[in-house]
């Protein structure tokens, strides 16, 4: 969101990890898709940075999430 910065993400807001084809979702997963039911006028405010710190819009994100098959950490 837009009040945190890069130094401010931790474990549970990490949305997931791609490997091999598939990507395991994590915390920040469930997070954002709280904020696309309840919320998704935030959405514009939603920032993500992958582990090069190179930021996604929403959008980015999704088109690159279509590319890989979902594993839901239960």
């Amino acid at each position: 969101m837009d009040n945190k910065k890069a130094e401010d993400l931790w474990d549970e807001n990490i949305l997931g990890e791609e490997s091999f084809g598939k990507f395991y979702t994590g915390y920040g997963f469930r997070a954002l898709n709280k904020i696309v039911e309840s919320e998704p006028e935030a959405l514009g405010n939603v920032l993500i940075l992958d582990e090069k710190k190179k930021s996604y819009t929403i959008t980015e994100f999704l088109d690159l999430l279509k590319n890989w098959k979902i594993i839901l950490d239960n």
